[in-house]
């Protein structure tokens, strides 16, 4: 029997296994899915000039139900199946998967954002305008972290040279996150980049800027990142010897200090790993679709703050 939402949302464990929310969380996101899904996808069939049929006639699809859509396509970023594999969880054929892939993702973006869940962009942003909903992050500073998920070899030369990431050692794309300290919510996402791209280049061609001193905690891959009069606070590193010279030692002071940034920073570390709970940011990318990647990558992260925002976990 294909799954639905009928049968799937009397069992809250499978419903959070397969989509990552539990029921009131898909109830909330059901209401902002159905609206935009009527305003692009039924209203341009129903407005067309050449249209013969009335609303309603012709053949039932394998989805009749908007919940089942939504279950369909959480399904399909959370546990990234293979499209026949998906076809056949919901009774149709892998061509059908994957022409309702392609109509449902960006209705689904598209409900993140009318949820206000969806991260912002970080291009040619203030860090002012940034933090607008979270005053309190004036003292206590934003995080930001550079995320790589791995893709196939590019065939191209040129495209393999520029997608191999060296710290991963195999081909990647890339994005910066700007998160929340505390409760892990992801704030901002930079435009996708290839895994050659240096975390300080990505934050550099974002143009971010700051004017107030906002403290920006990093790591290492931030060497020498400046916006405006944020406070940027890097870990502190032994300075590098020639051969045969002694090695630097930190004082106290400074291990001290590295582990009160490195304490801080696990938020951004728990933060990459929630959004990485949806397999289609997580495993090597298949889909070939121009933009269908950073798409993922959104929705992964909308994904993450809709759960950030309704579970009182993340509050404490």
């Amino acid at each position: 029997m294909p799954m639905s939402y009928a049968l799937v949302s009397k069992r809250p464990a499978l419903l959070h296994r397969l989509t990552g929310l539990t029921n009131p969380e898909f109830e909330r996101l059901l209401d902002k899915f159905s609206s935009h899904y009527s305003i692009m996808i039924l209203r341009p069939r129903i407005t067309a000039s050449d249209r013969k049929r009335k609303p309603g006639a012709g053949q039932k699809g394998a989805l009749p139900e908007i919940a089942d859509k939504l279950l369909f396509i959480l399904s399909y970023v959370r546990i990234y199946p293979l499209l026949i594999i998906q076809g056949v969880l919901f009774g149709m054929a892998e061509s059908k998967a994957c022409k309702w892939t392609g109509i449902l993702l960006p209705v689904l973006d598209m409900a993140l954002e009318s949820a206000h869940v969806r991260p912002k962009r970080a291009r040619g942003r203030s860090l002012e305008e940034v933090i607008a909903e979270f005053p309190e992050l004036v003292e206590l500073g934003i995080l930001t972290d550079g995320v790589e998920r791995p893709v196939r070899r590019p065939k191209n030369k040129d495209d393999q040279k520029d997608q191999y990431s060296g710290k991963k050692k195999r081909h990647t794309k890339k994005n910066v996150t700007i998160t929340h300290p505390k409760s892990q919510y992801i704030l901002a996402v930079s435009e996708e980049h290839p895994g050659r791209d240096h975390d300080k280049k990505i934050i550099d061609q974002e143009e971010l800027r700051c004017h107030s001193p906002i403290p920006i905690g990093v790591d290492s891959g931030f060497v020498g990142l400046t916006i405006g009069l944020a406070k940027v606070r890097l870990p502190v590193k032994r300075k590098r010897k020639q051969q045969g010279e002694p090695k630097d030692v930190l004082t106290d002071e400074q291990k001290t200090y590295n582990h009160a940034l490195a304490s801080a920073r696990v938020a951004v570390e728990h933060s990459n790993a929630g959004f990485k709970r949806n397999r289609s940011v997580q495993d090597i990318l298949r889909n070939t679709r121009e933009g269908m990647s950073d798409q993922l990558m959104m929705v992964a992260t909308g994904l993450h703050n809709l759960r950030v925002t309704m579970r009182s976990s993340y509050q404490s």
